[in-house]
């Protein structure tokens, strides 16, 4: 039986929406479904910011009372694949803390990777929820770039300028950044701080960066109201995730509500664990460029009162 034409639909099933290729015409342009964001945190950088292009994938569950995770695959405005983990932890939800995760649960300078630093955090009532890297520091030795501060005791003091900084928490459990101008106002009340480079944003404001490049990025900020942001870019893999600018980080942390924002150490240092909720096990979220959780000098824990 003769056919004047064959006409054929490839479904084409993406994360974020379905496209279908018709063969009836050669001119036929390709039918996209949209889907639209499901997650507050998804809703609000498509809302508030220009980061977003198309968002294939989004989700957030709790870890905590307090402590969730969203995880989102997107589409950046410059045409680049991308996955974001985003920790949001309210610092008014009693029981729930920052903790600075360090080698071995010492103070002497060395690495060790973040899945293993929590072993020596995570005990009777104080569990961990989930982790992040933090500062910078030197690969041979270990030793942080820039300020130290653990239960109101200072393991290093020198910040260096040009741009080096902390993100902490009081002794009230406010979250705060700091640099060197503001260290002699701020170290009397520091409860816990770790360093980073490149301030994000100042009372709202994006700062701006002088380095423009892609890469995989971590970055933390905070409201007014004590939420406190872990964001988490991968990259350095072209079909899975690109990464960000710096000052991109700042827009998206101003998206999401941040009054105050610091980049952290990224690229292969990037570290984004989790408690698992459902399988009660220890689990990295995110893609190593690596190939595996990098040995660092320190990081972040969110932990809860727990028995």
């Amino acid at each position: 039986m003769l056919q004047t034409f064959k006409k054929y639909i490839l479904l084409l099933s993406l994360v974020g929406g379905v496209t279908v290729f018709s063969g009836c015409e050669e001119d036929d342009a390709p039918v996209t479904v949209e889907r639209a964001p499901v997650t507050q945190v998804a809703q609000q950088l498509v809302e508030k910011s220009s980061l977003v292009a198309r968002v294939f994938y989004d989700t957030t569950f709790q870890l905590h009372p307090g402590v969730e995770e969203t995880d989102m695959h997107y589409l950046t405005a410059d045409g680049y694949t991308n996955r974001a983990f985003i920790l949001k932890v309210d610092l008014k939800q009693p029981g729930v803390s920052l903790f600075p995760a360090t080698p071995y649960g010492g103070t002497s300078f060395a690495m060790q990777t973040i899945p293993d630093m929590v072993k020596y955090i995570d005990k009777a009532g104080r569990r961990v929820m989930a982790a992040v890297n933090s500062d910078f520091f030197n690969t041979s030795t270990g030793e942080p770039r820039s300020l130290v501060f653990i239960n109101g005791k200072a393991v290093k003091i020198a910040i260096q300028a040009g741009g080096r900084g902390y993100f902490g928490v009081d002794k009230q459990g406010n979250p705060l950044i700091g640099n060197l101008e503001t260290y002699d106002a701020q170290k009397d009340n520091l409860l816990h701080a770790l360093g980073g480079h490149h301030r994000l944003l100042n009372n709202y404001q994006v700062v701006s960066q002088t380095d423009v490049s892609i890469e995989p990025r971590t970055a933390v900020g905070y409201t007014e109201d004590k939420v406190v942001y872990f964001v988490m870019i991968d990259g350095r893999r072209f079909d899975y995730a690109n990464g960000s600018t710096i000052e991109n980080m700042g827009r998206f942390l101003l998206a999401l509500g941040a009054k105050e924002a610091l980049n952290l150490d990224g690229g292969g240092s990037n570290t984004f664990l989790i408690k698992h909720p459902l399988a009660d096990v220890w689990q990295v979220r995110n893609w190593s460029s690596d190939g595996k959780p990098r040995a660092v000098a320190n990081g972040w824990t969110i932990v809860a009162d727990l028995p």
